[in-house]
């Protein structure tokens, strides 16, 4: 007698999805809707390391990569058409070939429209469509008259999701080569987006593990702190809380020896504790060698001085830095995640500048050593990220 896979007992399939992967579950459960079913009753298995979505050169498509396994997943979904701008767990914030928005579930078939480009409402200017790869800046004063095109290859976005309360909060900013920025936020339920101004240029944005506060560093070394918990807009609270607002890095220490090619970065990060923290990532290609040092104010607030001294933070304690996200999350050793380590891919997501390649590793703070992926260097990537799932 020849059964189905739809007729599999409900019990012996649900002992069996018990033990699939996380990426297997999420493949299995879409086979049949009985499979479907059993897979609401069923409690996947544990796994909340932190995992890659790779963007092959040649291929068009996107990959998956658990460290764990050291074992690379082929999504069955053509994504192809979409550009990778953020994540949050398994939600992705994708731009397609026309300049259209969506938040996407990778493991299933769910999809979020959100609101087009040009629904934009700023102080003084608006934007409008020109085509399907260009934005074009409309004064709102009379007589003006603007040239400025933004193309949708310089779009850049931050995502948070709360898949349980239906809730998210997208940012997208565009940051060309002249160094113009244009930026702007909408939660669910907005039809057209909030402008944010800024009065410098963007090196680096983050929005806070909650979803209800971004932080932007300006190429001024000025870091504001944006509210955005509010029902329409947001309100800037940087004065009003302890953050560092201008600040001069004392820079590494003696014993580090800078080669003739490294080159530095800087970026921003925000501890689950809400702690305020200035990533500076040092790189050399001759060498290869990276080395990243972490920096907090010890004032916890703006001093007399104009600028706000910082201090090295030598430690994350039980935490780790997710710095693709720009937040860390709780280590577990059981679970993969490495204490007191940051998870690194590559330092240009957000200032336009000639793209680098990928750099996947995990960099410890003690030890202050560097761990790469063996099983990733025959693979020729375009980009990278590091996720949590959820």
């Amino acid at each position: 007698m020849v059964t189905l896979w739809s007729e599999i007992p409900m019990d012996i399939l649900r002992s069996v999805f018990e033990r699939l992967s996380f990426v297997d579950f999420h493949h299995a459960k879409i086979v049949c809707s009985n499979w479907y079913s059993c897979s609401k009753q069923t409690l996947p298995r544990k796994n909340t390391s932190p995992w890659l979505i790779l963007f092959p050169e040649e291929d068009g498509n996107c990959a998956l990569y658990n460290p764990e396994e050291a074992r690379v997943y082929k999504t069955k979904r053509d994504l192809s058409r979409f550009r990778f701008l953020a994540n949050s767990g398994n939600w992705f914030l994708v731009l397609d070939s026309k300049s259209n928005l969506y938040i996407i579930d990778l493991f299933s078939e769910k999809k979020i429209d959100l609101p087009p480009l040009e629904s934009f409402k700023g102080n003084k200017y608006n934007l409008k469509r020109v085509g399907d790869k260009k934005i074009k800046e409309v004064r709102l004063e009379i007589g003006y008259t603007s040239f400025v095109i933004l193309k949708a290859k310089y779009l850049r976005g931050l995502l948070w999701v709360d898949e349980k309360k239906e809730e998210y909060v997208v940012v997208w900013y565009f940051s060309d080569k002249y160094k113009i920025d244009y930026s702007a936020f909408c939660k669910n339920g907005e039809d057209h987006y909030h402008e944010i101004p800024t009065c410098f240029g963007i090196s680096d944005m983050v929005l806070t593990s909650c979803g209800d506060s971004l932080y932007i560093l300006n190429t001024s070394d000025y870091i504001e702190k944006l509210d955005l918990s509010g029902q329409e807009g947001f309100k800037d609270v940087s004065k009003n809380e302890a953050i560092f607002l201008r600040f001069r890095l004392p820079g590494p220490s003696r014993d580090f020896k800078f080669t003739y090619d490294a080159k530095c970065s800087n970026s921003i990060a925000v501890t689950s504790s809400g702690e305020v923290l200035l990533v500076m990532n040092i790189f050399s290609e001759s060498t290869r060698r990276r080395i990243f040092f972490l920096y907090k104010d010890p004032n916890l607030g703006p001093s007399e001085s104009i600028y706000n001294k910082l201090v090295e933070v030598d430690s994350l304690g039980d935490e780790a830095l997710l710095l693709d996200l720009g937040i860390t999350v709780p280590a577990d050793r059981d679970l993969g995640i490495e204490a007191n380590s940051i998870y690194f891919t590559r330092h240009d997501r957000v200032r336009y500048q000639k793209l680098s390649c990928p750099d996947i590793c995990v960099f410890n703070l003690e030890t202050k050593t560097l761990k790469r992926f063996p099983g990733l260097s025959n693979l020729k990537l375009k980009d990278a990220r590091w996720f949590l799932m959820s």
